[in-house]
């Protein structure tokens, strides 16, 4: 029997508190919201085909346990959109929504998530099911704004390591927009942990002409940890814990200098300073225990399973125990497992990010944090997880990027993803203005290249293609590349009135043109060599991990600016001896 594919410890768009303690009071027999959905919205809302009957029997008993499909209900049935589907789930049916009585399945998973990752319900990964916890009774039986709740959601969200993530942060730098806390919330260098950077989010506001496009801006413009932060930061506000108080930032890069106010920015509030003495766990403040779920320690990446593993396995190794890399290492050899110290190193700096207390002597680490809910699956539901070639490689680059910052790592994930294309814009834009000194930026919209940089007399222009089998660069890209270079040199409104070339400095006056990607394949040659012929001017192709190395040559100041633009003179793709 294959473990369902669940995402607990990461929980994005359920917000209300309100929402949750109906989700969790489900599960109490005979309170007030079981009644409500065996007698009227389940007979109501939800078919016989769909479960009517099977339900209310579920919700009717003793103790109850429903399997999570029950729960969050079948999605969009073919013939249906999101907002027209029929309720075929529970949860569904709990949470009101703006213009029916139920919600769709992707907010019953979510609160779902949410109850299971603080530990309200309990799940059972062999059964894949889900039934109240000890303090999940506590939380549904306690009278709304009682002591007894606020000390159940206490307990409960301070075992939470993001919310404790958030807090430390908040905490230590006292004032903070979504997405400086974004950037430094989850593992380090992988796809599942996206932040926008924040002098985008002020250059936009910059261009922005009216207050709609500025508020559409913000509220839609985020990358997946930002989204993890403003839903921690909703929990938070309604704690009391914190405040919502506008921040005026200030960002230079690239050659560019911005200034904007970001409304989305938070402050701790007395309470919330001393509900942080319970995550350092200072003078009489007990530390509570964290809650930490195996599904948590990866997301989006082709072999999470194995890297959740060996998360899992450093943890358990590193509990209340002061190890070095080196023995680590050899713990995760015992278990089957090759690693780098490197690697070990990187994961222990996530850990951090997630929220974990690591605390380091000398040489060695400890988990200083008293870890619950943390098991690995039974090997017995299907092969071992085995480590991902884009895995192997960012193990090879962990021993070469001395210089450059692994959060960068990411760039390896998002060249494989044919949906992440923005995501692999920004990030190669913020590697080349952020952690080298480029200047220039992601520009990304309709008729402009992805990205444009330059340094001195020399100007790159850049396509990005995420493609999960390696790009070939169809002759259409080629030819929109062509079109870029021409707008270039003739610099005609009319021929393009977005003058995108205005990104670069007057000083400029050699060009590139660069292909990034994943991997390349086919006849991709055959197109540069088409671009040069019909330009004249001179391009190349380089794949996410020889543009890393490319950025460690530079920043380690073994290549210089000038020789790297040379680099791009092949008219092939540029590989970095590998050593």
């Amino acid at each position: 029997m294959k473990v369902a594919d669940r995402t607990f410890g990461w929980v994005q768009e359920a917000y209300t508190l309100d929402n949750l303690k109906n989700v969790v009071s489900a599960f109490v027999p005979d309170s007030k919201i079981n009644r409500i959905l065996r007698t009227d919205k389940i007979p109501r809302l939800i078919s016989e085909k769909d479960g009517r009957d099977e339900f209310i029997r579920e919700l009717s008993g003793e103790v109850i346990t429903i399997p999570y499909t029950h729960l969050k209900g079948k999605g969009t049935p073919v013939g249906y959109t999101r907002s027209n589907a029929p309720c075929s789930g529970i949860i569904q049916a709990v949470l009101p929504g703006q213009r029916k009585e139920y919600q769709s399945d992707w907010p019953a998973d979510s609160f779902l998530r949410w109850a299971v990752s603080i530990g309200f319900l309990h799940y059972s990964r062999n059964d894949d099911v889900c039934s109240l916890s000890p303090l999940g009774r506590q939380y549904a039986e306690a009278s709304a704004e009682s002591e007894e709740e606020a000390n159940a959601l206490k307990t409960a969200l301070l075992s939470y390591p993001p919310v404790c993530r958030v807090l430390s942060l908040l905490g230590e730098e006292g004032h903070l927009t979504k997405f400086e806390i974004g950037a430094r919330l989850g593992f380090i260098g992988e796809a599942g942990f996206t932040s926008i950077p924040q002098y985008m989010i002020l250059q936009g506001l910059a261009e922005a002409e009216t207050r709609e496009e500025r508020t559409k801006l913000l509220q839609d413009t985020e990358g997946t940890s930002d989204k993890y932060v403003r839903t921690i930061c909703s929990w938070l506000l309604q704690m009391g814990w914190i405040n919502k108080v506008p921040k005026e930032v200030t960002v230079s890069i690239g050659g560019l200098t911005c200034t904007g106010t970001i409304p989305q920015s938070y402050q701790l509030t007395l309470k919330g300073r001393t509900i942080l003495k319970h995550v350092t766990g200072v003078s009489k403040f007990a530390r509570i225990p964290k809650r930490v779920m195996w599904d948590m320690l990866a997301t989006k990446v082709a072999d999470r399973e194995y890297l959740r593993n060996r998360r899992t396995h450093i943890i358990k190794c590193l509990e209340g125990v002061y190890r070095s890399p080196l023995q680590v290492k050899e713990y995760l050899k015992g278990k089957g497992m090759e690693e780098e110290e490197e690697t070990i190193l990187d994961d222990l700096r996530s850990f951090e990010n997630i929220g974990l207390h690591v605390k380091k002597t000398g040489n060695t680490y400890r988990i200083m944090d008293e870890i619950t809910g943390l098991e690995l699956p039974s090997e017995s539901h299907g092969p071992v997880p085995v480590k991902s070639e884009v895995s192997l490689l960012k193990d090879y680059l962990r021993t070469h990027l001395l210089h450059v910052d692994h959060r960068y790592l990411i760039l390896l994930d998002l060249g494989f993803d044919g949906t992440s294309d923005r995501d692999y814009e920004i990030q190669t834009a913020q590697l080349l203005t952020g952690e080298l000194n480029f200047k220039g930026a992601r520009l990304g919209d309709t008729r402009k290249p992805d990205v444009c940089v330059y340094y001195g007399e020399d100007g790159l222009i850049i396509d990005n293609k995420a493609y999960g089998k390696g790009y070939s660069l169809p002759i259409k890209q080629a030819d929109e590349m062509y079109r870029y270079i021409e707008e270039n040199k003739e610099r005609n409104e009319k021929l393009n009135p977005n003058k995108w070339w205005e990104i670069f400095d007057n000083d400029v006056i050699h060009y590139h043109f660069a292909f990034i990607s994943g991997a390349f394949t086919g006849g991709f040659k055959e197109r540069l060599d088409n671009i040069r012929m019909r330009s004249g001017i001179y391009g190349a192709a380089v794949n996410s991990m020889n543009l890393l190395l490319m950025a460690e040559e530079l920043k380690s100041g073994r290549l210089g600016y000038k020789e790297c633009f040379k680099l791009f003179d092949c008219n092939d793709e540029i590989v970095l001896q590998r050593s």
